[in-house]
């Protein structure tokens, strides 16, 4: 099997076009495939990793078949001669094995990895999504649950610069609620609705160790505030959840 270089991946002829495909309960991906190797006379002629066999047919259609079907599908093996495609559900590299081989040469696509669902957006291995509707911290909260993530747990000072660069907007009275330094704030996920001054991240419970409260008085609990926004001015603090604010969700990457 030729492998050819791991740390480059060749795009197929769509290039840099990526495909937006329903997935379970309306939910949108968007994948790249790309060339991950080639076999040349050692390719199995049977294997428990062939899912199915397309004849007569190009490229595109197959892996259009594949990202149709990602429950099933892991990638395709094509042959450009006989124009056939086989739909494969694990990879040579792991569960190919077989006495009788093919002659053929075989170029095996396979789905990236590290992507977002279709409308957020992929920073440093996760994916965000920014809802400017808002919501109360905790409708909040369930929608990004619902959504495979949670409110934003930020762990670094470059994430926050990033989240506040990307999402909020500049000051718009139409946009944004003001306060008494004059933020437009964002729900993130911290919190201390169950141990007073405790804040920890809605998403795993763990304590909050990046902060950047807002100078000199935050949090502050003014009239029982026990959720975290987030500002134009990258700070922080504690407001009160019933408030509707626009929200950043996370999640890990597909």
């Amino acid at each position: 099997m030729h492998l050819g270089s791991f740390n480059v991946f060749f795009f197929i002829a769509l290039v840099l076009i990526s495909w937006t495909f329903c997935h379970g309960s309306d939910e949108f991906a968007s994948v790249l495939m790309e060339k991950r190797a080639s076999f040349d006379t050692n390719l199995p002629l049977t294997s428990a990793c062939y899912d199915s066999e397309i004849r007569n047919t190009s490229k595109l259609p197959c892996l259009f078949q594949c990202l149709n079907h990602l429950d099933v599908c892991n990638g395709i093996l094509f042959n450009q001669e006989s124009q056939t495609c086989k739909i494969i559900n694990c990879y040579p590299a792991d569960e190919f094995s077989g006495q009788d081989f093919d002659t053929r040469r075989w170029d095996l696509y396979g789905k990236t990895t590290g992507i977002c669902k279709h409308g957020w957006l992929n920073h440093e291995g996760h994916c965000y999504f920014f809802n400017q509707t808002g919501a109360t911290w905790t409708n909040a909260k369930s929608m990004c649950e619902d959504n495979g993530g949670s409110l934003a747990a930020i762990r670094s000072s470059e994430e926050n610069s990033w989240i506040v660069d990307t999402f909020l907007p500049p000051w718009d009275s139409t946009l944004c609620s003001p306060t008494w330094w004059n933020c437009c704030e964002h729900w993130i996920g911290g919190n201390d609705l169950y141990v007073e001054g405790l804040f920890t991240w809605t998403s795993d419970n763990s304590t909050l160790g990046y902060v950047n409260w807002h100078p000199p008085s935050e949090p502050d609990n003014n009239g029982n505030q026990d959720c975290v926004s987030v500002c134009r001015d990258q700070y922080w603090a504690d407001e009160d959840c019933n408030l509707v604010l626009p929200f950043i969700c996370k999640a890990p990457t597909l």
